[in-house]
């Protein structure tokens, strides 16, 4: 069977979960799991410690900016006070809905020197900025509630103070790091040739990159080495449009294509498992398809491991 590379996915982000077992996948599935907030840390931890293929799991540390507002940087303020700081919003009955509903904040720092494991971590993220996103009702996203969305936004100024944090981290501790981006492209690669660039031992991941193939060619690729670029694809973003994602895949350097599913790999439910692996060995196809060079599925899935395994030095 294929050897493949899940380059991106997650835990089910839920509060009150005791649960943190084994990720049920296939030992034939290298997996690097992001996490995006506190909650999704503690179980990621419970993954490691319990699951039966350690040795196929990479771990994610970071802050996600669907997340960053439970977080303060600097000098603690009082709950009101701190959301008043980092979140933008023209409706005060829907602010003050939120804050009734929202924790404590926590200090990013405090978070930081306490939770991260230089040993544990293998990889910087998810972490990134993202202009689009809207707070549910709930105070903050998670899978397992269906909530109506707010018009309230996290300031992208608070989002890039968390990012060029991590960013940092990602600096001090040699870790590669692994980015979201939503409609923030030239100001996120901004940040990255100041945070990441002189910095040659940090490799950069773009998680189903959603810019345009313009911008990787000229500002990623023309400025970053490109044995310092990956770019992750998913079925359900780069291939939602199979002609958009050949294109896409046709204008990168082979040495930079990443698989991912983006998907909360905690459920072990057979049939949820099985679909997560079609999901890989579809992507692995297509890319197969859009080089063109009698390649099958098969040799696709050994170079993208060879990538992921430069991409995670």
């Amino acid at each position: 069977m294929d050897r493949l590379v899940d380059a991106h996915c997650h835990v089910i982000t839920d509060p009150d979960s005791a649960v943190g077992g084994d990720d049920g996948g296939s030992k034939n599935t290298l997996r690097c799991v992001m996490s995006s907030n506190p909650y999704d840390w503690k179980n990621l931890k419970k993954m490691a410690n319990n699951s039966t293929r350690r040795e196929n799991l990479y771990l994610g540390f970071g802050v996600h900016p669907w997340y960053s507002h439970l977080f303060y940087i600097g000098d603690q303020r009082d709950k009101i006070s701190h959301y008043l700081n980092v979140l933008e919003y023209k409706n005060k009955e829907q602010f003050d809905g939120l804050v009734r509903v929202l924790p404590e904040p926590l200090d990013l720092e405090e978070y930081i020197l306490r939770e991260f494991n230089e040993k544990l971590v293998s990889v910087i993220g998810e972490v990134g900025l993202d202009k689009l996103f809207r707070l549910p009702a709930s105070g903050f996203y998670t899978q397992n509630e269906k909530t109506r969305l707010t018009t309230v936004k996290v300031k992208l100024s608070h989002q890039e103070a968390v990012f060029r944090r991590f960013c940092r981290l990602a600096r001090k501790t040699n870790k590669p790091i692994s980015i979201h981006d939503v409609k923030c492209h030239g100001k996120l690669n901004d940040i990255c040739n100041e945070e990441l660039l002189p910095y040659h031992s940090v490799n950069i991941c773009l998680h189903s990159y959603t810019g345009s193939k313009e911008t990787l060619l000229t500002q990623w690729l023309k400025k970053f080495p490109p044995d310092r670029i990956f770019v992750s694809l998913s079925k359900w973003i780069n291939f939602k449009n199979p002609e958009e994602g050949d294109t896409l895949v046709r204008g990168l350097p082979k040495t930079c294509i990443l698989t991912e599913t983006d998907f909360p790999v905690d459920n072990p439910d057979p049939s949820y498992q099985r679909d997560l692996t079609e999901q890989l060995q579809y992507l692995n196809k297509q890319i197969a398809q859009a080089w063109g060079e009698s390649l099958d599925a098969t040799q696709v899935a050994s170079h993208i491991y060879e990538n992921f395994q430069k991409f995670i030095k």
